[in-house]
């Protein structure tokens, strides 16, 4: 028995031309990629408040307002849009007069960014609107 051929002898001429075109396009490939790999951090919380499910809304839309972001708007839900993030409140009705806030925050880099703004929001939609009578949350966690 001979000796085995070099792995090179199965390689046509032509193929080896285009192999530093096709790493080339591997590794350009890959680096352009890499971006679309990063997921945002993701934090949430959930708030029960002394208003309806509208009341809900509207404190988010106040709160949305105040902030001066470019927002979105559901039948039960507010989207809020940052530069490095997004965030949602959804609003649910519980009972005739109580609803529950979920708060949904994304952020580019950091879960104590948006864990912080969770918190925030939640201090913000717990404040009764002003000329709302006896509107304090009912209880909440996280």
């Amino acid at each position: 028995m001979g000796s085995p051929k070099p792995f090179n002898d199965f390689i046509d001429e032509d193929a080896m031309k285009l192999h530093p075109l096709l790493s080339l396009s591997i590794v350009g490939l890959g680096l352009a990629a890499t971006p679309a790999l990063a997921r945002p951090e993701i934090a949430s919380g959930d708030l029960r408040l002394d208003v309806g499910s509208q009341g809900c809304l509207d404190r988010a839309d106040s709160f949305i307002t105040e902030l001066g972001v470019q927002s979105d708007s559901g039948e039960i839900d507010r989207t809020g849009y940052f530069n490095d993030g997004a965030f949602r409140i959804l609003c649910y009705q519980q009972s005739e007069d109580q609803s529950m806030a979920i708060v949904f925050a994304s952020h580019d880099e950091s879960a104590e960014v948006a864990t912080s703004f969770v918190q925030f929001v939640m201090g913000k939609l717990a404040q009764p609107d002003e000329g709302s009578p006896d509107s304090s949350p009912a209880e909440s966690s996280l």
